[in-house]
């Protein structure tokens, strides 16, 4: 199975020792890097930009990327996103982490990567993340019927669609 470029751009607002992305970089599934370090077009995970993350975007990945921003909710601000890539937003999902548990759309950056893997057909690396927190056992109860039905769509317009279906004409984020 191939597994997914990962990249953490860490910004260093909480603690270290419970930050979620440095856990993915310290278990060896990303890669921190620099800003001035990105190479290519990677899809950046951007909770401000237009476009929603798809299944359509597996290839992408697969051969730029996938790099998370790492920042604090509460400092976070589209200044901070200013980083080289392609960007895409997740569709709503609630978090299963004890901080912000479903509350829509605030999802800690682990939760975040697994999504977009899930939706993007790289469910072992999606596993294998599911492994390193308790808690991301519950983001998965909390969203598989909402993943697997991102992950079916064909095209924006489908997932539009879906998202609709789920939440409404006013979707969360």
């Amino acid at each position: 199975m191939i597994h997914p470029k990962i990249y953490v751009l860490y910004l260093g607002e909480d603690d270290p020792s419970k930050n979620t992305s440095l856990k993915m970089v310290r278990k060896g599934l990303a890669l921190r890097i620099h800003p001035r370090s990105i190479r290519g077009q990677p899809l950046v995970l951007n909770p401000y930009a237009k476009k929603y993350v798809g299944p359509w975007l597996r290839n992408h990945i697969g051969k730029h990327g996938l790099l998370v921003i790492d920042a604090s909710w509460k400092k976070f601000s589209p200044k901070k996103t200013r980083v080289k890539g392609k960007h895409y937003k997740l569709p709503p999902l609630l978090p299963g982490n004890p901080i912000n548990y479903a509350k829509p759309c605030i999802l800690s950056s682990i939760e975040a990567v697994a999504a977009t893997l899930y939706i993007t057909g790289y469910r072992e690396t999606y596993e294998k993340l599911l492994g390193l927190y308790k808690w991301m056992n519950t983001f998965h109860t909390l969203n598989q019927e909402l993943l697997e039905a991102y992950s079916k769509t064909k095209n924006e317009e489908e997932l539009l669609k879906t998202i609709q279906e789920y939440w409404g004409t006013k979707p969360p984020c």
